[in-house]
């Protein structure tokens, strides 16, 4: 899926506007086109300037003009069932109206010429912000409770008209003129419309809401609930709150799983080329003709970069494609034996990918941003295999703890809080690493980001994570051989943790 940031566009009328089949573009549709629509036996033009959502052969949200007013328009491009989401569509956007939920104007309702899939043409909310946007903008605390209370308000509106969002996340919600709109008809549920929610079928709804979120923010949870509670006409017994936290625990896992399988097909968020001699994943934000050439052949490029280290079984080099440093660590197959014992395993790069994946996108936990993987094949054997993420302009911590910054107390003990938030993050995921050598970390932006996750393990126990966590802590502290007082303040952190 591909967001803006804000639903203001400019439009370069130096760009030529193609004609476009909205139907048979996929992801690679080209902005911005024109289309021309069925308006009551009449022909009308509406050019679309950016592509807001791509769900290939289902359905193509834009912003763009239509007889000069700026809109955003919904394609339904599935041909057998275009006419039923268009429906659904519309009489879930109208059911959220007859609640008092305000929702974006319709003005068309109508037809492209060619093909007969059906258009929907809203109003377009200008300037308006999407409140995922203004989620991860939000800089203090206090920003996101706000933030937070707000949508929870409508939310229990919703439930109290007996409607529910069965893709209810921050992206369906647009603020305008401090006002919150509820947008995305096509998944709501009014079965229940004009009774209120049961308490049952409200938990799990606001659950989903909520398992969206990291778990640092978990400890909101409490003050959430019960700002919806004071907003509900039915009753809630006195420990649905605790159900309401393992509700978001469950879906939280539920969305991790299903995020961790889409990360090595096709989708919305990655490209994917796969054959018989290689499989490449690469993030749509940074796919590009240049960044397709690096992945065609990266030891091209390896010809001209600075590398950052040379071994027999990786190399890391440092690359500059379409104006980012990106960091690409190619693991080396020694050998042939080295070859066949990954030929019923993952290749590190694939490991680190999802490693990466969970870190960044799932947790939050502090590490370089996941832009590619490849994989090169002969046959059933596993080649070279490549890992790519965008640059850390930091120190490591290797040079940090040799440094003069923790020859003071004051210097010794941020540092130690900084792993500290780290370890404790890993903990409560129940991730080891596996090599927590000084040089695998990097301190930035007063945060320790983790690099090297080709070993890092999930466990399903805790005593075996345990087991795993206290040898990635003892190695930690092996580090602090020639530091013994910086090493006594790790060990007393570091037991709190195992």
């Amino acid at each position: 899926m591909t967001d803006v940031n804000k639903t203001t566009d400019t439009q370069d009328s130096a760009v030529p506007i193609t004609n476009v089949d909205p139907g048979s573009s996929g992801y690679a549709i080209k902005t911005p086109f024109r289309v021309s629509l069925n308006a009551s036996g009449q022909i009308v033009e509406l050019v679309c300037h950016k592509a807001l959502r791509i769900l290939p052969g289902k359905r193509l949200v834009c912003c763009g003009k239509w007889i000069d007013k700026k809109i955003v328009a919904k394609f339904f491009l599935d041909s057998n069932k275009a006419a039923k989401h268009c429906e659904r569509e519309e009489n879930g956007l109208s059911a959220l109206r007859k609640a008092g939920i305000k929702t974006p104007d319709l003005l068309f309702k109508g037809t492209l010429h060619q093909g007969a899939l059906p258009v929907l043409i809203f109003k377009k909310l200008d300037p308006a912000d999407n409140l995922e946007i203004l989620w991860k903008k939000a800089e203090s605390h206090s920003q996101r409770i706000d933030l937070l209370k707000k949508i929870v308000r409508i939310i229990a509106v919703q439930h109290e008209a007996g409607i529910k969002q069965d893709d209810i996340h921050l992206a369906n919600f647009m603020l305008f003129k401090d006002q919150i709109y509820t947008l995305d008809g096509s998944a709501v549920d009014f079965r229940n419309l004009g009774r209120p929610l049961p308490a049952a079928a409200s938990l799990n709804n606001l659950a989903l809401f909520l398992a969206q979120f990291y778990p640092e923010f978990d400890e909101l949870i409490k003050k959430i609930f019960a700002l919806y509670v004071s907003k509900r006409s039915i009753f809630f017994k006195q420990h649905d709150c605790e159900r309401l936290i393992k509700k978001v625990s469950l879906y939280r896992e539920y969305k991790k799983k299903s995020y961790l399988k889409k990360i090595f097909r096709e989708c919305s968020a990655f490209a994917c080329k796969k054959n018989h001699n290689s499989l490449t994943i690469c993030d749509r934000q940074y796919q590009s003709e240049l960044m397709d050439t690096f992945l065609a052949d990266p030891d091209i490029f390896f010809k001209t970069c600075t590398f950052l280290k040379q071994g027999n079984t990786s190399t890391v080099a440092l690359v500059k494609i379409n104006g980012r440093q990106l960091v690409v660590k190619r693991y080396n197959v020694k050998s042939f034996l080295h070859s066949f014992r990954y030929l019923f395993r993952k290749s590190r790069a694939s490991v680190s990918w999802k490693n990466a994946q969970r870190l960044f996108y799932i947790l939050n936990i502090p590490t370089p941003k996941p832009v590619a993987f490849l994989e090169k094949r002969l046959g059933l054997f596993k080649k070279k295999s490549y890992f790519i993420t965008e640059y850390i302009d930091g120190i490591s911590a290797y040079n940090l703890f040799h440094s003069n910054e923790v020859e003071d107390i004051a210097g010794r003990k941020h540092l130690v809080c900084m792993f500290g938030r780290l370890l404790q993050s890993l903990s409560d995921a129940l991730l080891s690493h596996g090599d927590f050598k000084a040089s695998n970390f990097i301190i930035s932006n007063d945060k320790v980001f983790l690099l090297d996750l080709d070993a890092m393990q999930e466990h399903s126990f805790r005593w075996m994570f345990r087991k795993k966590f206290r040898r990635d802590c003892l190695r930690l502290t092996q580090n602090l051989k020639e530091l013994p007082q910086l090493a006594e303040m790790f060990k007393k952190a570091l037991v709190k943790k195992t």
